[in-house]
This record gives structure tokens, C-alpha cells and sequence, in this order.
């Protein structure tokens, strides 16, 4: 009797001992696979470069715009309305003369305004201030926009021959445009991004490595820039002083190195 107690003792003994050895294979089979699972994380970790590329195009402005404005001074609103008109006439006049035609001009208009003049007078050591009125204000403006851009650039300062006559007239600086600068796009994006996979393609080669397949492609905004000259904003520049610009757009792209 006393040998079956013994025999079934050491059975319990013998599971008990299997038990825990099965549990810690099975933890230790866990934590192996968790470290291979890490380890094959790290392995699979992709490497890649990002390069930048440039294109750039230099355009000449195929659309043009400036304003003339003529100012008469008068001391009655008929009088100034008269004057403004007979400016008006001799300013048209010479825009023709010039070649800027009557379908070149728009917004024409006339604004009136009065304007005061401050009288300060002293009496018994007292100093006193009126605002009085001085004069009507007529200004007459017309605003010219053409594609005939080379005719601006050669001919704008001649209006201000009419000076000589003693009109005060004002002439705003040109303004140049490009009419579809989206034309550009497709030409300049295809550039920069085989400008940008060029020098992905020499860095890898650098590296000892091989330049695998594009992951990322981001475009810059366009920037429309004068001739030698590096301006840009993150808006996007648009340089309407110049008849001559450079249209510049720059491509992010990323590749898997191999």
C-alpha cells in the first residue's frame, strides 16, 4: 500500500515537472517569435533618397496693360466736367497716334471730388482754423490692355509727350502677362521630374546602391520670375514688370534605394 502511495507521488511530481516545462517552451517559443518578428521588421525597412529637380523656361509676356489718368482742376463742377472733357479727347488722340487703338481701351471713367483748404487766422492772441472749400477735382481715366506687348514696351512713355501741353496726366507703369501660363505646365513638370530622377539616379550610383521605383512626387508652385533672378515665395511668384520672364518649377520626388 505504502509503495502505490509512493509510485502515484512521484507521478504528480513528474507531471507537475512536464507542465512547467511545456509552458516555458511555450513562452520561450513566444518571445523567439516576437524577436524574429522584430528582427524581420528591421530587415524589410525600406531605404530611399530624396532628390530635387529644376525646370526652368524663359517666355516672353504676350500680354500687356497700363492706365492713363488726366486730373483738371476747377473751381465749378460744369467747368471741370468741361475741361476733363476736351483732356479726354486730346489724350485719345494721341493713344491713337501712338497705335493704341480704340478697341485696346476699357474702363473709362470720370470721378469728381471736392477739395477743401484749412484757413487759420489769429486775433487777440487766439488762433482759429476753417475748412473751406478750394476746388473740384475731375480725374478721367482709361486703362489700355493689348497682346500687342512690343507697341507698349516701345511707345508708353511717349503719351507722356502731352505734358508738354501742360496736362497733368499720370501713366502707371506696364504690367506683362503670361495669357496661359498652364501651357508651360505639362513641359516644365516632365523636365524637373527627369531632372530629379537623373540625380536620384547618379546619388545611388555614388552610394553603391540601385535606384529602385518612385515612392513620392510633389510639384512646387510655378514661379514666374524676371530674367537672372532667384525670387521666390511659397505662394508662388508672378513678376509682371518684366516683358522677358522665366517660368521655374521644382519637383520633390522620392525613390526606394535597392
Amino acid at each position: 500500500m505504502e509503495n502505490n502511495r509512493r509510485a502515484v507521488s512521484k507521478l504528480a511530481v513528474i507531471s507537475i515537472a512536464l507542465a512547467a516545462l511545456t509552458v516555458g517552451m511555450v513562452c520561450s517559443a513566444f518571445l523567439l517569435s516576437r524577436l524574429m518578428l522584430r528582427v524581420q521588421t528591421t530587415e524589410k525597412t525600406e531605404k530611399s533618397i530624396t532628390v530635387k529637380g529644376v525646370a526652368e523656361k524663359s517666355v516672353t509676356s504676350d500680354l500687356a496693360a497700363f492706365t492713363c489718368k488726366v486730373k483738371i482742376n476747377s473751381l465749378t463742377r460744369a467747368d471741370g466736367f468741361k475741361a476733363i472733357k476736351t483732356a479726354a479727347n486730346t489724350l485719345h488722340k494721341k493713344l491713337d497716334e501712338l497705335g493704341f487703338t480704340a478697341n485696346m481701351r476699357e474702363d473709362e471713367n470720370i470721378d469728381c471730388e471736392e477739395q477743401y483748404r484749412t484757413i487759420t487766422t489769429k486775433e487777440n492772441g487766439k488762433t482759429t482754423s476753417e475748412t473751406v472749400f478750394d476746388h473740384y477735382e475731375v480725374t478721367y481715366r482709361v486703362r489700355i490692355r493689348t497682346d500687342k506687348v512690343q507697341l507698349v514696351s516701345q511707345n508708353v512713355l511717349k503719351i507722356y509727350e502731352l505734358a508738354s501741353t501742360k496736362m497733368d496726366i499720370t501713366v502707371s507703369a506696364p504690367q506683362y502677362f503670361i495669357s496661359n501660363p498652364e501651357q508651360y505646365k505639362l513641359e516644365l513638370v516632365d523636365k524637373a521630374s527627369a531632372a530629379a530622377a537623373e540625380r536620384a539616379r547618379t546619388a545611388a550610383s555614388q552610394s553603391g546602391s540601385k535606384l529602385g521605383p518612385l515612392m513620392t512626387a510633389r510639384q512646387g508652385v510655378i514661379q514666374i520670375t524676371s530674367q537672372a533672378s532667384n525670387d521666390t515665395s511659397d505662394y508662388g511668384v508672378y513678376n509682371t514688370a518684366s516683358l522677358n520672364k522665366v517660368i521655374r518649377l521644382v519637383m520633390t520626388m522620392e525613390f526606394e534605394l535597392l
